[in-house]
C-alpha cells in the first residue's frame, strides 16, 4: 500500500520539519519518517474501521425502530433503509475481516468527537441520492452492494471536512495524508468481494520490498546530498531569483529532489521531476510548480553534464 508517491510526500514534511528545526539529529529524523509511513498504514485501517462504525450505527438505529413499531403494534411489510444498510453485503463481509477485526482489538478506543460524526455519516449515508436510488431498485446482488458502499465513501467520506480536527487529533500528518490513503480504501473496497471470508487480504503496508529500500535510501540521500542541492540552488537562482525569496518548502522540495536524482538511480528524471512538481501543487505556492520545475530541469543538466547523475533513460519506475 505504502507507494512512492506516499513516501515522497511522507519524505517532504518529514525533512521540512527536520530542517526547520535545524537539522540537528539526523537518526532521530530518519527514526520520525518511518514512524510516519506506518501511521499512514494505521489511517487506511483506522477509515476502514469507520465503515464498520456506520454499519453497526444503522444497525443500532434499525432495532430502535424496529423496537419502537413493535410497541406501538404498527406492521410494515419493508425493512427501512437503516435495516438494509445494516444488511449490506460488503459491510457484513468487512466486519469479520480477520485482519480488521484484529486493528480494532487494539484500537477500539473511538472517543466523542469520532462517535459523533460515525452518527452524522450514517445519516448523510442514508439520506444520499444514490443511496436513496438504490433502494428503489431493489437490486439486493453482492455487486450491488458493493458499488453503493464505493460511491458513499467517495462521495461524503473523502469531501467530509469534519475529519480534519478528528485526524489532528490522532496525527500530525493525517490530514495530509487523507486525501492519498481515501484512494486506497476505494481500492480495497473494490477488491474486497462480498460474500467472501473472513481471511480475504487488505491491502499489504509495502507493495514489495523494492519500495521499503526507496524510502530507505531516499530519506538517507536527502540528508547525504543536501549540500549539493544547496548549492545547485544558490547557482540557479541568482540567474532567476533571489534565494531568500524562493518559499521554504520550495527549497525543501527541491532537496529532496536533488537526492532523488543523485541517490536514486532506476528512477526516470522526467518521473521525479514531475513528482515533486505534483508534491510543490499541494504543499506550496501557486507559483512554485512551474519555478520548481525550470529549477529541477537545470538541476538535471546541470548534474549530468558534472557526472553526478546516472539515470537510465528507459527506466520505468515510480
Amino acid at each position: 500500500m505504502i507507494n512512492r508517491q506516499l513516501i515522497r510526500v511522507k519524505a517532504t514534511q518529514i525533512f521540512y520539519a527536520y530542517a526547520v528545526n535545524g537539522l540537528s539529529a539526523p537518526d532521530k529524523a530518519e527514526e520520525e519518517f518511518e514512524k510516519s509511513l506506518d501511521r499512514a498504514y494505521e489511517l487506511y485501517l483506522y477509515l476502514l474501521s469507520f465503515l464498520l462504525d456506520i454499519r453497526k450505527q444503522a444497525e443500532t438505529m434499525a432495532e430502535n425502530i424496529e423496537a419502537s413499531n413493535q410497541r406501538r403494534r404498527i406492521v410494515i411489510e419493508s425493512a427501512s433503509a437503516e435495516r438494509f444498510l445494516a444488511q449490506n453485503k460488503w459491510l457484513q463481509t468487512l466486519s469479520i475481516n480477520e485482519a480488521l477485526l484484529d486493528y480494532r482489538e487494539h484500537h477500539n478506543d473511538q472517543n466523542d468527537a469520532e462517535y459523533a460524526l460515525t452518527k452524522k455519516l450514517t445519516k448523510l449515508f442514508l439520506e444520499d441520492s444514490d443511496f436513496q436510488l438504490y433502494l428503489k431498485k431493489q437490486d439486493r446482488s453482492p455487486m450491488a452492494d458493493q458499488e453503493i458502499i464505493r460511491r458513499l465513501y467517495k462521495k461524503i467520506v473523502t469531501t467530509n471536512e469534519d475529519f480534519e480536527s478528528i485526524l489532528e487529533d490522532r496525527s500530525l500528518y493525517w490530514n495530509d495524508d487523507k486525501p492519498i490513503i481515501d484512494t486506497f480504501v476505494l481500492k480495497t473496497i473494490r477488491r474486497i468481494q462480498p460474500n467472501g471470508d473472513s481471511t480475504q487480504p487488505l491491502l499489504p503496508a509495502w507493495n514489495d520490498d523494492n519500495d521499503c529500500k526507496f524510502a530507505h535510501d531516499l530519506f538517507r540521500a536527502a540528508i547525504v546530498h543536501r549540500q549539493e542541492a544547496n548549492e545547485l540552488i544558490e547557482m540557479f537562482s541568482n540567474k532567476n531569483w533571489d534565494v531568500s525569496r524562493i518559499p521554504f518548502m520550495d527549497v525543501v522540495i527541491m532537496q529532496l529532489a536533488v537526492a532523488e536524482l543523485i541517490g536514486i538511480p532506476d528512477v526516470e528524471v522526467n518521473i521525479t521531476i514531475n513528482e515533486y512538481i505534483n508534491i510543490a501543487r499541494w504543499y506550496s505556492t501557486p507559483q512554485s510548480p512551474s519555478y520548481i520545475n525550470g529549477m529541477l530541469d537545470s538541476f538535471s543538466k546541470q548534474l549530468r553534464k558534472d557526472g553526478r547523475m546516472f539515470k537510465s533513460i528507459n527506466n520505468k519506475n515510480t
